[in-house]
């Protein structure tokens, strides 16, 4: 089971190289959301920490192959502590006769799949505040089936911010974007569009 997981963590930059096939015929609906939690204008200080939740509703989607979402910070005020963030090490597993065993399994970065994942999403590669989170499919042919239809959110990841002693203190953003380097949502057949909510901050204030 465990080099299952490793050969499809060593698939994910073939896994992109399907995305962009996959972008060229892309749809406009939206069918698919995600919502952040957790940065809800609190105050806080140097050496405090920021605990942000980001979860999916497929929505009833079925036939997902890929997925990347951003999620953005003021590396200013904030410093990405991966170590004490987790991730979940895959969602959306069906059991249907359509999508037997299908489901999305947590990329190698973002600590990988069953049953050796869980860590947190690493940096985006060249950024300093960047987190993507990316999961695929097993079969980026057939993508995977939904188990959650009307049921609300699968939780994707939570992610830790420490707070540093900034020049100017003040109000550090966080947010979720589908439009930052990387990120994709890739069905097949084409991609499709989100709906991106629960972007807010935090208030970092002198001690």
């Amino acid at each position: 089971m465990r080099s299952m997981f490793v050969n499809r963590a060593k698939n994910w930059v073939a896994g992109l190289a399907v995305a962009a096939v996959l972008l060229l015929s892309a749809s406009s609906s939206s069918a698919i959301s995600f919502t952040m939690a957790g940065a809800d204008g609190q105050d806080v200080v140097a050496n405090d920490q920021v605990s942000v939740t980001v979860s999916m509703d497929s929505e009833g989607l079925t036939g997902i192959t890929l997925l990347s979402i951003g999620v953005l910070f003021d590396d200013t005020r904030l410093s990405y502590n991966q170590a004490a963030s987790s991730t979940s090490s895959y969602i959306l597993y069906s059991t249907s006769a359509k999508n037997g065993g299908a489901y999305l399994s947590a990329a190698a970065t973002c600590g990988g799949g069953y049953p050796g994942g869980g860590a947190g999403c690493a940096l985006r590669v060249g950024t300093t505040n960047q987190v993507n989170i990316d999961y695929l499919a097993p079969d980026l042919q057939v993508g995977t089936g939904a188990t959650n239809v009307g049921t609300g959110n699968d939780l994707l990841v939570t992610l830790i911010f420490d707070v540093i002693a900034p020049a100017n203190p003040g109000s550090a953003a966080i947010s979720i974007s589908q439009t930052a380097p990387g990120n994709v949502i890739g069905v097949v057949g084409g991609s499709v569009a989100a709906t991106l909510a629960g972007s807010g901050s935090v208030n970092v204030v002198p001690e």
